[in-house]
């Protein structure tokens, strides 16, 4: 293995953490758009100490590619400039607007006025985020991108393709959310929050299993062709997963069925980048012609996994340490 197909794997590995870490927290942004109070209490407390932390993958990715694929960078970065701006405003307005619901509702206060609002913006930039990159794995997905962006600001986008990729990146960060708040409400000892969200878990595992097939006719032959050969092991590791998952949560095994959760939509995204491979757009621009050279890819390489190395232990403690804790029932 080069170092530059090194780099394209750390880069694979970040966003899979990303997907199944940012997209969970994501999810749990949709499921604060609540009356519940407890449900919305729940969501604060499973993702409040550690929401910020998971971009820190995607920051780990966006340096790896404009440094060991410079050329990539440039060009993903004029051809998905429409849902790329729209992914990274709702990120602003979905942190900025989860630190002020929460500064307005004090414990044992009145809630200031306006936090109701801010509470929503955080709701639906939670849901307009994963969508934005659904649509933008999609678009790539189409082959009608050019490295210049001439095809358009927003009209890729409107596709059959790029929009269900948009509703199943939804539906699967509602899916992890539901899976992993499950868990949670049990070990707060909450029965009727454990079996709400069992319930939406089942459903929006189902709905995203459902809009992944109803995708597979409308791919490009090419891509078509290349899941049914070297993707095809990373979809059925995904279908595996999902059917494990629902099993699991149908048994109320909700510890176990986290793990086979995330299988899911890491399988399906390491279909998708296998399909792609070794394009960055289909058709016009490969990866290996984006690269950095091998004398800046060696040590980029080097320095990247050293310090995968480090924040990876260090991630995995702060979870243990921050959520972790003992739970009393109420």
């Amino acid at each position: 293995m080069s170092a530059v197909d090194g780099l394209a794997v750390v880069i694979f590995l970040g966003l899979a953490a990303y997907t199944v870490l940012g997209g969970a927290d994501f999810g749990a942004g949709l499921w604060d758009l609540s009356r519940s109070r407890a449900q919305r209490d729940l969501v604060v407390r499973a993702m409040g100490p550690v929401w910020e932390a998971n971009h820190v993958w995607l920051i780990f990715v966006v340096i790896t590619l404009f440094t060991g694929f410079p050329g990539a960078f440039g060009v993903l970065s004029r051809a998905l400039v429409a849902p790329v701006s729209v992914a990274l405003l709702g990120i602003v307005l979905r942190g900025a607007a989860f630190v002020f619901r929460q500064y307005g509702a004090p414990d044992g206060g009145a809630p200031v006025r306006g936090t109701a609002l801010w509470g929503r913006v955080f709701a639906i930039s939670s849901l307009v985020t994963p969508f934005a990159f659904g649509a933008a794995a999609g678009a790539l997905a189409t082959g009608t991108l050019h490295p210049d962006g001439s095809a358009g600001l927003w009209r890729p986008y409107l596709a059959p393709l790029p929009l269900l990729a948009g509703a199943l990146a939804v539906t699967c960060c509602a899916y992890l959310a539901a899976v992993y708040l499950s868990r949670d409400a049990e070990r707060m000892g909450s029965a009727g929050l454990v079996e709400r969200f069992r319930r939406r878990a089942l459903a929006t595992g189902v709905l995203a299993g459902g809009l992944a097939l109803a995708a597979l006719p409308l791919l490009p032959p090419e891509l078509g062709g290349q899941l049914l050969g070297v993707g095809l092991p990373a979809m059925l590791a995904s279908a595996v997963s999902g059917v494990l998952g629902l099993v699991l949560l149908w048994h109320r095994r909700h510890a176990l069925a986290r793990v086979a959760a995330a299988g899911a939509p890491v399988g399906l995204l390491a279909g998708w980048a296998l399909g792609l491979y070794p394009w960055v757009l289909p058709g016009r621009v490969l990866l290996t012609e984006s690269a950095a050279p091998p004398v800046i890819a060696g040590p980029v390489l080097i320095v990247l996994l050293a310090g995968l190395a480090i924040v990876a232990p260090c991630y995995v403690f702060m979870l243990r340490t921050l959520r972790t804790q003992p739970d009393q029932p109420d």
